[in-house]
C-alpha cells in the first residue's frame, strides 16, 4: 500500500472511531481518574517504602549501616557536652554492641560510616575512663578492646568524634572557594542567645532564594519564630534538639507549598525543591557568619498538627524542616560527622 493511501486509510479509521476513543481521552483529564493514579503511584511509594527502609526490614548491609548512622551520631551529638552525664545514650551504646557483633558489619569495614562506628565507641568508652566514670554495666573493658583490636588496621591515626572552634576562625573561609566554603560548614548547637538582626536576615533570605526549583516555581517559604514559649514547644515536638534548646531565641521554619504543583509525577517534588532551598539557606547563613543547624523534620500528620496549633502554617504547605539559628559562643564544638567518600556513592555505568 502507497504512504498517500495508507495515510488516507488511517485518517479514516480515527474518523470511525473517533467517538469511541474520546471518552476516554476525556477520562484521562477528569479528576476522578487523577485521583485513581494519585493513589496508585502513592500506594507504589508505600510498598517500595515499606520494602527498603529500615522502618520494617534491617538484613540489608545498607540498611544495618543507617542504624548504626542513627545510634552513633546520637552519641556525637552527645560528646559536645561539655559536663558529660556519666552513661548517656545507654540504649544507644548497648544497641550499638548487638550491631557491630554483626558478621556481615564487620566484614564490611571498608565502609567508612561502619568504620567511624567503631572509632565513636571507642571514644565513648575512653571518654569515660578519663572521667573515671564507671560504665562497666553497659560497656565492659573486654568489649572495647574487641573494637580496638577489629580497628587495628585503620586506626593509626587519632580519632574524635568532635571538633574545638574559636567563633574567630570558624568562619575564615566564608569568603573562600567553593571548596573549601563547603567543608567549612557545620551544624552549630551552641548559641549566645543574641538575635540576629532582621537585615541581615533578609540578606540571607535572598540569597537563598537563588536556589532552583521546578520550572522556577519558588514554592518554599521561611517563618521565622521567635517567642522563646513557642520555640520551646516546637522544638519539643522535634525532639532531636533536646539539651541545646536554652540559648536558642531565633528558629526558621522552612516549608514547601503544594499549590505550585500539578501533576501525579510532581507529587514528592516538594520534597525535592524543598530539599535544595534548604542547603542554599544553611549556605546562606554560615556566609552571613550566623551559626545554625537543620533540625530533621522526619514526622508524621500527628506532628504536623501540633506544630500547626502552635504556629500559623496554612495546611497547604508541608513543613520541610527547622533551623535554630544564632550567634555562635566565643568558643564551641561540632560533631565530626565524617562523610563518605566518592569510591562508596559514585555509581558509574559504562
Amino acid at each position: 500500500m502507497k504512504k498517500s493511501l495508507r495515510n488516507n486509510f488511517m485518517k479514516k479509521i480515527k474518523q470511525i472511531l473517533r467517538p469511541l476513543y474520546l471518552p476516554i481521552v476525556n477520562y484521562k483529564d477528569s479528576n476522578f481518574y487523577k485521583g485513581y493514579e494519585l493513589i496508585s503511584n502513592f500506594f507504589e511509594d508505600y510498598l517500595l517504602y515499606k520494602k527498603y527502609s529500615i522502618v520494617f526490614s534491617k538484613k540489608d548491609i545498607k540498611n544495618k549501616e543507617a542504624d548504626l548512622i542513627l545510634h552513633y551520631h546520637s552519641i556525637e551529638k552527645g560528646m559536645l557536652f561539655t559536663k558529660m552525664k556519666s552513661g548517656f545514650a545507654k540504649n544507644r551504646v548497648e544497641n550499638l554492641h548487638r550491631m557491630l557483633d554483626d558478621s556481615e558489619v564487620k566484614a564490611n569495614m571498608n565502609r567508612d560510616q561502619i568504620k567511624t562506628a567503631y572509632r565513636i565507641m571507642c571514644e565513648y568508652y575512653e571518654l569515660h575512663q578519663k572521667a573515671n566514670y564507671d560504665i562497666s554495666t553497659i560497656y565492659t573493658l573486654e568489649q572495647y578492646n574487641v573494637y580496638k583490636n577489629i580497628l587495628s588496621n585503620s586506626y593509626t591515626t587519632d580519632f574524635s568524634g568532635k571538633i574545638n572552634w574559636i567563633r574567630d576562625t570558624f568562619y575564615n573561609d566564608v569568603k573562600s572557594d567553593f571548596h573549601n566554603f563547603a567543608h567549612s560548614r557545620k551544624s552549630v548547637r551552641e548559641f549566645t542567645g543574641e538575635k540576629i538582626e532582621s537585615s541581615i536576615l533578609k540578606k540571607v533570605i535572598d540569597l537563598a532564594n537563588t536556589a532552583p526549583s521546578v520550572c522556577n516555581r519558588q514554592a518554599s517559604n521561611i517563618y521565622l519564630l521567635e517567642d522563646k514559649d513557642k520555640i520551646e514547644k516546637v522544638l519539643e515536638i522535634q525532639a532531636g534538639f533536646a539539651g541545646y534548646t536554652d540559648n536558642v531565641s531565633q528558629l526558621l521554619v522552612l516549608t514547601n507549598d503544594r499549590k505550585y504543583y500539578y501533576t501525579v509525577g510532581e507529587r514528592n517534588q516538594f520534597y525535592i525543591d524543598g530539599g535544595a532551598y534548604l542547603m542554599n539557606l544553611l549556605y546562606a547563613l554560615h556566609y552571613y557568619k550566623i551559626a545554625n543547624c537543620p533540625a530533621n523534620w522526619g514526622k508524621t500528620k500527628s506532628d504536623d498538627q501540633l506544630v500547626r496549633k502552635i504556629i500559623a502554617i496554612p495546611e497547604a504547605e508541608k513543613i520541610i524542616c527547622m533551623v535554630p539559628i544564632g550567634i555562635a559562643k566565643d568558643s564551641f564544638r561540632t560533631t565530626l560527622s565524617l562523610r563518605r567518600s566518592h569510591s562508596e556513592n559514585l555509581i558509574c555505568f559504562k
